[in-house]
C-alpha cells in the first residue's frame, strides 16, 4: 500500500529571520529615538516654562518695590534732605574686612511711598525700638500697652524707606543669591548690638561697625530667591544709553552708583563707588541741590530649578587664567553657540563660541566677580535673564537747576 508523502512544513530560513530581526531592530531604534526626542522636548518645554515663570515673578516683585521710589521735588524751601536715594557697590555679605577678590553687589536705599497695610506694622516696630532703647527691661503686656498709647493720634505719613541688598543664599551652591528687602519709617532706629540703635539710612557705609552685615541681614527678608545675578543701572541727566551686559562702557552710559543728596558718601571704591556729581559733605544738608535718576534698569538672572539636571558640568579643571572650558556633553548645553554667559560658583564668565564640548574665548571675572580656579565636575549655570526699566517719579532730575 502506497502512503502519500506529506508536503514539507512551511517556515523561515535563517536568512529571512535575520532580515526580519534587522527590520524590527531598526524600527525599535527609530521608535526609541522618537520617544527620547519627545521626552526631551517635553522636558525642555517644562524647564523653559519654569524659568519663564521664575523670571516673571522676579520682575513683578522687584518692579512693585522700585515703582514706589520717591524722587525729590524742587525742595527750594526745604530745610533738610527727605527723599534720599543711595546705591552703592559693596562686598556680598557686607563683611567688615572683606577678603581680596570677593564678589560685590549693589545695595539700594531709597525713600518710597508706603501703603497703610505696610506702614502700620512699621509704626509699631519703630515705637517698640524707641521704647526699648530708653527702657531695655520692657517686655510683654507692658510693652504692648505703651506701644498702643504712643500710637494714639499718630497720623500715617504714607512714605518710608526701602533697603534692597543681594545676599548669598543659604545652601551648598555658591552661585545662588537672594535679593533681601526691608521697609522702614523715616528716622526709624534698629538694634545693631547691645544697647546700640541706629537709623540705617544715616549710615554712610553698610557693613561698617555702624551697620554690621549681620544687623542688615536680620533687618531684611527675602524678596526674590534663587537668583544668579541682580544689577541696577541709573539714567542720569547726560546718560544716552544703558551700559552693555558685557561690562564694556562708552560715553554717556547709565551709572551704577548714586547719591541723590550728593553729600560726600560716594567718593571712591572703598565707599561703594564714586558718584560723578558728588559735591561733598556740605551738600548733604542742602535739599535744594538733590537730584534723582530718570529711571532704573534692573537686570536679573534667575537660576534653573534645582530639581532639573544641571545645565552643564565641567569635564576638566578650569584654572584662573584659562580661556577654554570643556563640558560634559556640550550638545545638551543650553547656551547659544555664538557666545553667551555662564556662572560657576561665584564667578561670571562670558564665552565667544561653543564648539562641540568646548566653550572658547572666555572672559573671566565679570559682573563684579573675580576669576577663580574651578574643579572638574563643578556645576555650570546659565539661567534665564530678564531686563526691565522702572521710571522714577520726580520733579527734579537736573543738577544744574
Amino acid at each position: 500500500m502506497n502512503v502519500p508523502l506529506r508536503a514539507p512544513a512551511a517556515g523561515f530560513t535563517l536568512i529571512e529571520l535575520l532580515v526580519v530581526m534587522g527590520i524590527l531592530t531598526g524600527f525599535l531604534l527609530m521608535l526609541a529615538q522618537l520617544v527620547d526626542g519627545g521626552l526631551r522636548l517635553f522636558g525642555e518645554g517644562e524647564l523653559g516654562q519654569a524659568l519663564a515663570d521664575r523670571a516673571s515673578t522676579a520682575q513683578r516683585r522687584v518692579t512693585a518695590e522700585l515703582s514706589l521710589l520717591r524722587g525729590a521735588g524742587s525742595q527750594r524751601d526745604a530745610a533738610q534732605v527727605v527723599d534720599r536715594l543711595v546705591v552703592q557697590e559693596l562686598p556680598l555679605g557686607l563683611p567688615q574686612r572683606p577678603e581680596r577678590g570677593i564678589s560685590k553687589g549693589q545695595v539700594l536705599r531709597g525713600a518710597v511711598r508706603l501703603p497703610p497695610d505696610r506702614e502700620l506694622p512699621l509704626l509699631d516696630a519703630k515705637i517698640a525700638a524707641e521704647l526699648l532703647r530708653d527702657d531695655p527691661k520692657l517686655t510683654g503686656e507692658e510693652l504692648d500697652k505703651r506701644i498702643r498709647a504712643a500710637r494714639q493720634g499718630m497720623p500715617l505719613r504714607g512714605h518710608g524707606n526701602l533697603l534692597l541688598l543681594p545676599w548669598r543664599q543659604e545652601g551648598s551652591d555658591e552661585a545662588l543669591l537672594e535679593l533681601r528687602a526691608a521697609w522702614l519709617l523715616p528716622g526709624q532706629i534698629v538694634p545693631v548690638g547691645p544697647d546700640r540703635f541706629v537709623d540705617p539710612f544715616d549710615v554712610p557705609l553698610p557693613g561698617s561697625p555702624d551697620l554690621p552685615g549681620l544687623a542688615a541681614w536680620t533687618l531684611t527678608q527675602p524678596l526674590v530667591s534663587d537668583l544668579l545675578h541682580v544689577e541696577f543701572q541709573l539714567w542720569a541727566q547726560d546718560t544716552r544709553q544703558w551700559a552693555r551686559d558685557d561690562g564694556r562702557t562708552g560715553g554717556g552710559v547709565a551709572l551704577r552708583c548714586w547719591d541723590s543728596a550728593r553729600g560726600g558718601w560716594l567718593v571712591d571704591a572703598a565707599a561703594g563707588g564714586a558718584f560723578p556729581f558728588d559735591r561733598g559733605p556740605a551738600s548733604a544738608a542742602d535739599a535744594r541741590d538733590d537730584v534723582h535718576p530718570h529711571a532704573l534698569l534692573c537686570r536679573i538672572v534667575v537660576a534653573q530649578p534645582a530639581e532639573y539636571a544641571p545645565e552643564g558640568l565641567l569635564a576638566a579643571d578650569l584654572a584662573v587664567d584659562d580661556t577654554v572650558l570643556r563640558l560634559y556633553d556640550g550638545d545638551r548645553f543650553p547656551g547659544p553657540a555664538d557666545g553667551g554667559w555662564l556662572k560657576i560658583r561665584t564667578e561670571w564668565i562670558a564665552y565667544a563660541e561653543r564648539s562641540g564640548d568646548e566653550l572658547r574665548g572666555l572672559r573671566r571675572g565679570l559682573r563684579n566677580t573675580s576669576a577663580k580656579d574651578h574643579v572638574s565636575g563643578a556645576r555650570v549655570h546659565v539661567g534665564r535673564s530678564v531686563e526691565f526699566v522702572v521710571p522714577v517719579l520726580h520733579a527734579k532730575d537736573d543738577w544744574n537747576g
